[in-house]
């Protein structure tokens, strides 16, 4: 009964680990060169179960009758999700330690650039970009606080993106952005003084850019 109940959990941690987006158009830039144009889903890491299935995957293919292929952080450059010739929105997977990577939304680049994305720390609902408590929709091509749960943040030339802001609380905002940006006294300040506070994250680093 023991080992019935353990496989049950196993399978269940299986299934549940990893929800996805929806299925959208768009293009998925391999590392090999080559772009494929069609359906992309995907994944959405759950913090509340442990991830046996390993790796962030993303779904390709490219219609709605076609197979579906699985694509990882070794074999996807990027992936492009394209409204019109202004609204264009990229993902890229980011190391988060030295042996993580994770998938997510390219919020604003420059010296410094802001990742976002939405983990779920429910394993009961799956949750979805963009989704409020009682809608599924998703919106990758416009930027709202309130669409993720964690943001990361990585200079030029550095190999892992340090939280800025995390599901699991383990450090406040403030904390974390007074030290990342201290070599900038005008972003120290303004978080100092909470001009700027946790829901200005984006403004604080377009800020950081522009800092001499």
């Amino acid at each position: 009964m023991k080992t019935k109940l353990t496989l049950l959990f196993c399978l269940l941690t299986i299934s549940l680990s990893y929800s996805q987006y929806n299925w959208t158009e768009g293009e998925l830039v391999l590392k090999n060169g080559s772009t494929l144009k069609g359906k992309i889903k995907l994944p959405m890491l759950s913090k509340n179960i442990l991830a046996i299935n390993g790796k962030e995957k993303v779904k390709y293919r490219t219609d709605r009758k076609s197979k579906t292929k699985k694509y990882d952080e070794s074999q996807v450059a990027k992936v492009i999700f394209r409204k019109s010739d202004t609204e264009i929105a990229y993902f890229e997977y980011i190391s988060t330690s030295k042996n993580k990577k994770g998938l997510f939304k390219v919020i604003s680049a420059g010296k410094a650039t802001l990742y976002a994305r939405r983990v779920s720390i429910s394993h009961s609902t799956p949750m979805y970009m963009g989704a409020g408590p009682y809608t599924n929709t998703v919106n990758f091509w416009h930027y709202s606080f309130s669409d993720f749960n964690e943001f990361y943040v990585i200079r030029e030339k550095e190999q892992i993106a340090s939280p800025l802001i995390t599901a699991r609380l383990s450090s406040t905002f403030k904390k974390r952005a007074m030290t990342y940006f201290s070599d900038c006294p005008e972003v120290a300040s303004k978080l100092e003084e909470k001009v700027y506070v946790k829901n200005d994250i984006k403004k604080v680093v377009d800020t950081y850019n522009q800092c001499h």
